[in-house]
């Protein structure tokens, strides 16, 4: 399998060259334009459009992610260089998705791009794996960077394929019957009420609510393509930063996507510090592999500050985003000379009260589930009911 590559260069006369290139499947564009007798410039992707970047590509699984960088990780703790690991890698890996963004980063590091920059070159990697790398610009620590990277991945897509397989359920049953009611509300109920006006009957209250419910469904239909087109530029409407500081406010949700962070936060300075990678680095790190915008925008200076001699928890409890029992426990483990001990407590602490969350609510899911239907239902039935009772009442006079 070949892949288009656009490129500048300068050929062996000393003339500006320019065009797309095909590369077969483990070949770097860079080895093919040199083996023509042009010096590579510039290197890129074919330009794609918005329709296609933003609908039709799709990222591969959190947990295939994982895999990858686990195993970069052990390649590298092995003794192969980066580039011999990609390339390893890349012969190993089905996803071809992965198989292409592999060979892309070894491309790039080969040209001489920093890391970070390579593998965001992959397409693939999350934002907080590629903020991770830039701790690891010079090779160091590279293959720890990755394995925090991986484990990471690895636990998120447990949690989420927990709270998939739980939800599936009971989001099947309010589903099929939201689109029952939708259809009874939608052909139903208007019959009924054209048959009892032609009669002179008043529309119950139940009844006459749902007609409104149907009158705003029908015009909600005609909105739905601009909603679409809304939900698909809200990056470029609203910045990133706002939208992670308002889901942290969403009820359930913010609140489970904040502990996670603090868990987040404290596990990759743990495994940071335990590595042997100094402080300030081991921050940056840390901070780096916080998804959340807003949170990782009001620490972005915590590294810096603490190489003047600040203390962590202080500059964590001035910025007032982090939990009091948080800083408290840092400041403990600071103050005793045992910060890992501290920050792995942190880390089960915020871990399992994530988990408590989610559990409490997945307990809940399928009888708030069953008594949504039970409420829908009773409601459609009555509206159908007492229209039908005066039509027979209307009859019988």
């Amino acid at each position: 399998m070949k892949k288009v590559k656009i490129y500048k260069g300068i050929d062996q006369f000393g003339n500006l060259r320019s065009g797309k290139i095909e590369v077969p499947e483990g070949v770097s564009a860079y080895e093919v334009l040199t083996s023509q007798g042009i010096k590579p410039i510039k290197i890129e992707e074919p330009t794609k459009s918005f329709w296609k970047k933003e609908i039709f590509r799709r990222k591969p699984s959190q947990e295939d992610l994982a895999f990858v960088l686990t195993q970069l990780s052990l390649l590298l703790s092995s003794g192969l260089n980066l580039l011999k690991a990609l390339e390893t890698a890349s012969q190993q890996v089905e996803d071809r998705r992965i198989k292409q963004a592999l060979l892309s980063v070894k491309e790039a590091i080969e040209k001489g791009e920093p890391i970070h920059t390579a593998f965001e070159k992959g397409e693939i990697f999350p934002e907080f794996i590629l903020e991770m790398l830039k701790t690891a610009e010079r090779g160091e620590n590279l293959e720890k960077v990755l394995d925090i990277g991986g484990e990471f991945l690895r636990r998120m897509s447990e949690v989420r394929a927990k709270v998939f397989s739980s939800l599936t359920y009971p989001a099947f049953v309010i589903v099929f019957s939201f689109l029952s009611v939708l259809l009874v509300v939608k052909f139903v109920i208007p019959k009924v009420a054209s048959v009892l006006s032609g009669l002179g009957k008043e529309l119950p209250l139940i009844t006459k609510i749902l007609l409104f419910f149907s009158n705003l469904l029908g015009y909600a239909f005609y909105l739905l393509p601009l909603a679409l087109v809304l939900l698909l530029l809200r990056r470029r409407l609203i910045s990133k930063e706002s939208l992670d500081r308002y889901f942290l406010k969403i009820p359930i949700f913010g609140k489970v996507s904040f502990y996670f962070q603090l868990s987040r936060f404290a596990g990759s300075l743990r495994m940071a510090l335990f590595s042997g990678i100094p402080m300030v680095r081991a921050l940056s790190l840390s901070i780096g592999s916080i998804t959340n915008e807003y949170i990782r925008k009001k620490l972005e200076d915590l590294p810096e500050q603490v190489a003047k001699g600040k203390s962590l928890s202080e500059l964590l409890r001035s910025k007032e985003v982090f939990p009091p029992l948080f800083v408290s426990l840092l400041a403990v483990g600071e103050k005793s000379g045992e910060l890992e001990r501290s920050l792995s407590l942190l880390e089960r602490v915020y871990d399992q009260q994530a988990m408590r969350v989610i559990n409490l609510w997945l307990r809940l899911a399928e009888p708030i589930a069953m008594l949504v239907i039970g409420i829908l239902v009773a409601f459609v039935v009555l509206s159908v009911i007492l229209p039908i009772s005066e039509i027979s009442g209307g009859v019988r006079r």
